[in-house]
């Protein structure tokens, strides 16, 4: 049995449990991960689970993909609140820049002035 053909919350708990022998693989990038996560959520319905039995799929989940019960938790609330769960790579590198080449000519200057090359 692969991770594939569990179907019911009982199922899932068995498997955090350790009680049936599962070959399972943590998936490679961040973008295959998310999406497993995604495709779990829809298949048991999570939005319509009780406290419980989202206990019982987020740990499943965290044991699935090696996320940390934090960023897990983000992730969910992220579905519930969106409908889906997205990643977008960062484009930048989070920097702007505050001096163009004139005022750096300008700073050069007054160090010159200041004697404090």
């Amino acid at each position: 049995m692969n991770i594939e053909n569990l179907t019911t919350i009982e199922e899932l708990d068995n498997f955090i449990q350790g009680n049936q022998a599962i070959a399972f693989t943590v998936l490679g990038n961040k973008q295959e991960r998310y999406q497993f996560i995604q495709q779990s959520l829809i298949k048991f319905r999570y939005i319509t689970l009780s406290k419980p039995d989202e206990g019982v799929v987020s740990r499943y989940l965290i044991k699935t993909t090696g996320y940390s019960r934090q960023q897990l938790t983000r992730l969910l609330k992220q579905y519930k609140e969106m409908g889906n769960i997205s990643w977008h790579p960062c484009r930048s590198n989070g920097f702007s820049i505050i001096y163009n080449n004139n005022d750096i000519k300008l700073l050069v200057e007054m160090d010159k002035r200041h004697d404090d090359i």
